[in-house]
């Protein structure tokens, strides 16, 4: 009840000042900043007393206070928080790639390869033919030559097979889950999104010429190999300069790694890297390959984490229009339903095949249906790239990924809970202590 009474009292207070002559100009960023942190904590709250996982609550605070329904953080204060994007991003990537160790991910190697075929890849090309059987139903195909429409399906379909490890990072803190699940469902997300970044650059630069221009093969593959290779490099940099900062000062390791995400999220789209590839190879050199104590990097930044969650899920939130949703309901229901029937029959083949434990193949999947931080820069990118069909386009990606950020983290919450996994983490470092 005190959760609930707080909640309205900060929903009040920001609604106030919207009586402000400009508040935008006021403090605006600042507000939505607060106003997002506090109400999603407390969102999170009430919502876990209905054993919904704490992102739900997160989630809901972006939609609901978003530009959409009630407008308390208007798109104007979500576009100046982008920073925040940036730094999430990059403390996401860090913990997830310090949580990469290969020793313990080497017996799974079989089953992520398997996976990454069987339902990553499949999954671009079945999504590709949905979105085509469903053209006639999507306002983005009027006009479109029968060349084209292939060309924007095949580009749509690729950006929707995009996983998150942002989500799955997410929920294996609140879970504190650690087993053969965790680890593969981690570690295959990792991967599959490096593979959907590699196949949209290319299907990318394919579809721009069928649509209209000249393809440039040669530019086209140096573009591809800098993004992927050349931010895999700069993220082993950044993890050797890490692991030196560690073994020498040892002190406020945390604030310095902080400060290395703003500075890799700030310059790293203007030199055409990706900060979240960037600061995933740093996490998995600083875990596998240097002398420093990347357990206690991560633990440390427990702390800095819980806001992160916070703002960048209810930021997510704040893009997810309802109306839009609405008018395209039919599509988009569809759509998500072929992409999970896609990573579930697809999973549980991958596990078959590779004779993985039970509860890899009976859960496995779950970990692949959500969507976060790699298709909102999709939805970016082919809104700015493609500017025929790109809006429309947008707003059917846009809502898919809604739809599977407030369903899918409660299918995988609840996996990792039935697998007894959940409290593993927790468990291990009781008995370690």
């Amino acid at each position: 009840m005190i959760d609930v009474l707080l909640l309205a009292a900060i929903t009040g207070l920001m609604q106030a000042t919207r009586t402000f002559p400009n508040p935008t100009m006021t403090g605006g960023t600042e507000l939505a900043f607060g106003y997002l942190l506090l109400a999603a904590f407390f969102t999170a709250r009430i919502v876990g007393r209905f054993g919904l996982p704490k992102l739900t609550g997160y989630l809901l605070v972006g939609v609901v206070g978003g530009p959409y329904v009630l407008g308390l953080v208007s798109s104007q204060m979500a576009g100046s928080l982008t920073v925040i994007n940036g730094v999430a991003t990059c403390v996401l990537g860090l913990t997830a790639g310090g949580e990469l160790d290969l020793r313990r991910v080497k017996p799974l190697l079989g089953t992520i390869r398997a996976l990454t075929v069987l339902s990553v890849l499949v999954a671009m090309a079945a999504l590709t033919l949905v979105v085509f059987a469903l053209q006639t139903m999507l306002p983005m195909f009027h006009g479109a030559t029968m060349k084209q429409a292939l060309a924007m399906c095949a580009i749509v379909g690729v950006a929707l097979s995009a996983q998150s490890p942002s989500v799955v990072m997410a929920l294996l803190a609140e879970t504190r889950a650690d087993g053969p699940l965790s680890r593969l469902i981690l570690a295959t997300v990792v991967v599959a999104d490096l593979v959907v970044i590699v196949v949209y650059a290319v299907v990318s630069g394919i579809a721009g010429a069928l649509i209209g221009g000249e393809l440039d093969l040669h530019e086209m593959m140096l573009s591809i190999g800098w993004e992927l290779f050349g931010s895999m490099a700069f993220g082993v940099v950044i993890g050797m300069l890490i692991a030196r900062y560690l073994m020498s000062v040892k002190r406020g390791a945390p604030l310095f790694v902080l400060m290395v995400c703003v500075v890799v999220a700030e310059i790293g789209g203007g030199v055409h890297l990706d900060p979240l590839v960037v600061m995933i190879a740093a996490g998995v050199w600083l875990k596998n390959f240097s002398r420093a104590d990347a357990e206690a990097l991560l633990h440390g930044f427990e702390a800095a984490e819980l806001p992160v969650f916070l703002v960048f899920f209810a930021l997510g939130g704040t893009q997810l229009n309802i109306y839009d949703l609405w008018s395209i309901a039919v599509p988009v229901v569809l759509i998500a339903g072929a992409r999970a029937a896609v990573f579930y029959y697809g999973s549980r083949r991958a596990c078959r095949v590779t004779r993985a434990e039970p509860t890899v193949t009976r859960y496995g999947w779950t970990g692949l249906v959500p969507q976060a931080g790699l298709s909102f820069v999709l939805v970016v990118v082919i809104r700015k790239n493609f500017p025929t069909f790109g809006p429309p386009a947008a707003v059917l990606l846009l809502s898919v990924v809604g739809v599977n950020l407030l369903f899918a983290p409660v299918l995988l919450r609840l996996s990792l809970v039935r697998s007894g996994e959940a409290g593993r983490k927790l468990e291990a470092a009781h008995a370690t202590g």
